[in-house]
């Protein structure tokens, strides 16, 4: 301790510091600072991260729902097709309409929407030939459209071309998006 000596000034309490940090006061909370803020910066980006995954995950599985509830519209339009033989199908104009419409008649079931699980389903068949079809240039057969929606999240659409009644066999089966 021969630097204690030199300096009269300095008392023991002076003793742990080494000499030359003794101008430098402060620069210990000053870089305890900077450290503080990138591991803030670091916590932020990780957080942002996280939720960034829960939103991609929240958004696949809601599009997996929507496949699915588009898929049992379908298997309900063909189930139907086979029971009921012939039947009334809807005109291409009703396809696009947005509004809730509710279910016309009970021997008509196609054109209202269905509640099923977390969303909704509408099922809109066209007898190729007969009607005036938007989607595919075919002489016979029945054209299953069915849009699925979850609330809030958005729609999705699968089609089914299935053979005239009663064998109702699947042609082609088609999700546009």
């Amino acid at each position: 301790m021969a630097w204690l000596s030199d300096d009269p000034h300095r008392t023991q309490r002076d003793a742990w510091r080494m000499p030359c940090f003794v101008d430098s006061r402060g620069s210990i909370l000053l870089l305890t600072v900077v450290v503080l803020c990138l591991l803030s910066v670091l916590f932020l980006l990780a957080t942002d991260s996280v939720l960034l995954g829960t939103k991609a995950r929240q958004s696949l599985q809601d599009s997996i729902e929507m496949f699915y509830i588009a898929e049992a519209g379908l298997s309900y339009g063909q189930a139907f097709c086979v029971a009921a033989g012939e039947t009334s199908f809807g005109s291409p104009g009703e396809l696009e309409a947005d509004e809730d419409a509710g279910r016309p008649d009970v021997d008509d079931p196609f054109g209202f929407w269905v509640p099923f699980g977390r969303g909704r389903y509408r099922v809109e068949a066209y007898q190729l030939g007969l009607d005036e079809q938007p989607f595919v240039d075919k002489d016979s057969g029945i054209l299953l459209v069915s849009t699925a929606q979850i609330d809030g999240i958005g729609r999705k659409r699968a089609y089914l071309l299935i053979d005239q009644p009663p064998s109702c066999g699947v042609l082609a089966w088609w999700e546009p998006e």
